[in-house]
């Protein structure tokens, strides 16, 4: 059977979305709500407590997305060594590249967390829950110290956001 040709522009239209949307870095569907984690520069501590946060919330089956975002990106990669550091834990980002946060990025979100820096002047969340984690420390100079900081401030933010342990 023939399709109409508008039913095949529908088509190739929701397939260029949806790639645009796995390109940015925007995953959220209607059933899930993002959360996102912000530091300097968008590569490191960000990157890593994304992806932490996103595979706990999978393997909780819980309806979260995080996302990593900078205030103030100065590169287009991951430093080789959080590549190497993420990758030993089994997360592939040797592909990722840092986007600095947008004001959509925050509106989008169901929480906001910080991660040793501020949001620019400019972006104020109202309504949106925001945290600031203060005491993750350099990746680069402890990667494990870091990554323990980290897993335990997502731990805690996850319990947080499951229904389940708020009972």
């Amino acid at each position: 059977m023939r399709q109409s040709m508008p039913n095949i522009v529908v088509v190739l239209i929701s397939a260029l979305l949806v790639g645009a949307c796995a390109a940015s870095g925007s995953r959220v569907s209607p059933a899930e709500s993002q959360v996102l984690f912000v530091c300097e520069h968008g590569n490191v501590k960000s990157l890593m407590a994304a992806s932490y946060f996103n595979r706990l919330a999978s393997q909780r089956g819980l309806p979260y997305h995080a996302l990593s975002r900078g205030t103030a990106p100065d590169s287009t990669t991951v430093p080789p060594a959080i590549v190497a550091g993420l990758l030993g834990e089994g997360f592939h980002v040797a592909e990722f590249h840092p986007i600095a946060v947008s004001v959509a990025d925050i509106s989008k979100s169901r929480r906001v967390v910080l991660i040793n820096t501020a949001l620019p002047e400019t972006m104020h969340p109202a309504g949106i829950p925001q945290e600031l984690w203060t005491d993750v420390p350099p990746a680069s100079s402890d990667y494990a110290a870091a990554s323990a900081a980290l897993r335990r401030h997502v731990e805690a933010l996850i319990g947080d956001l499951s229904p389940s342990d708020k009972n």
